[in-house]
């Protein structure tokens, strides 16, 4: 059962201006997310699709930007490089209060812009 969805869709310039502050990694990604990022060279898009990602899995929980850290969802990727979201922390007991079981993500980038889609699923 689809309990939410969410998508979000960011400048990828946007993302490489903000990227220039140390803070902006600091605060919105994990050590998990950074060992990729080191893994393609810190490839704007990467960092820009991963960022549109968190936003869109925090509209499928039905939550705001402010409601918990960004860094307690993780987007990661599986050994054949497909994205999968980790929650931990507020994002994982809140997901465990609305019976999220899953959540299924896409993220793409093109044109400047980096996009990303999220399915908050239950039994």
């Amino acid at each position: 059962m689809i309990i939410g969805t969410g998508i979000d869709i960011v400048e990828i310039e946007r993302i490489k201006k903000l990227s220039q502050n140390n803070r902006f990694f600091t605060r919105v990604f994990s050590a998990g997310e950074m060992s990729l990022f080191e893994e393609c060279r810190f490839r704007i898009e990467t960092i820009a699709g991963r960022f549109a990602c968190k936003e869109a899995v925090l509209k499928a929980l039905g939550l705001g930007l402010c409601d918990i850290p960004l860094t307690n969802i993780e987007i990661l990727k599986e050994q054949s490089g497909k994205p999968v979201a980790a929650l931990c922390g507020a994002a994982l007991d809140y997901a465990k209060s609305l019976d999220i079981k899953r959540i299924h993500i896409s993220i793409s980038h093109d044109g400047g812009l980096a996009i990303a889609f999220a399915v908050a699923e239950g039994d």
